[in-house]
């Protein structure tokens, strides 16, 4: 996913490249090693995640070293970056392996300080419905701030049954958090059910 003019979320396709006005020396979030990303032509930005997960990402899939940086980041460890109009705090958190896999992925909170917004992206559903360790201070701040919005992958719910094991992961993602609000990558609108599993008031007054 990339981050926008704002710092928010946004999954980029060949379908939706028009739809986006992306920075050429942009941001781009890499949650899993499992698949190749989509790059837009002549995009040329930074890549952020684990040293582990961007390794991993080279040697499978020999993206083009002259077009793009890749940025190893520490989880629990915020990095301020800067996107078009706005400087965003960034930290990685572990989230376990995937449902689909035995590899590991991770998800990312974005502090947006010019908005008072925190934001939770995740591109698909993990092992792990915690990802704030109770032993690690970054655990009371997240409880304090609270989380504001959850961005998902559309895919996490399209076209599978509202009783499936991933629907019932994603329902409880979201009630264990307990968001102000939950929204898709691709800006499409979400079931109900999601959005029902919010939190009813909002956790500081924005």
């Amino acid at each position: 996913m990339f981050l926008d003019d704002f710092g928010n979320p946004k999954e980029v396709t060949p379908e939706t490249l028009s739809t986006y006005s992306y920075d050429l020396h942009g941001t781009k979030l890499l949650t899993s090693a499992d698949t190749e990303i989509y790059l837009p032509p002549m995009w040329h930005g930074t890549i952020y995640s684990t040293e582990r997960l961007l390794d991993t990402y080279k040697r499978r899939f020999n993206p083009d070293p002259t077009l793009l940086t890749f940025h190893a980041m520490q989880p629990y460890e915020p990095e301020f970056i800067c996107v078009q109009r706005a400087v965003v705090e960034l930290t990685l958190l572990p989230a376990g392996q995937s449902l689909y896999s035995d590899k590991d992925i991770v998800v990312f909170l974005i502090k947006q300080p010019a908005e008072m917004k925190n934001s939770l992206a995740t591109k698909e559903m993990s092992t792990l419905l915690d990802f704030f360790p109770h032993n690690h201070h970054y655990h009371s701040i997240i409880l304090e701030e609270g989380i504001d919005v959850v961005y998902v992958d559309d895919k996490i719910y399209n076209n599978i049954s509202p009783t499936s094991h991933q629907f019932h992961r994603l329902f409880n993602l979201l009630g264990n958090i307990q968001p102000g609000d939950v929204r898709s990558l691709s800006g499409t609108p979400l079931p109900v059910v999601l959005r029902n599993a919010c939190r009813r008031t909002a956790h500081k007054t924005k």
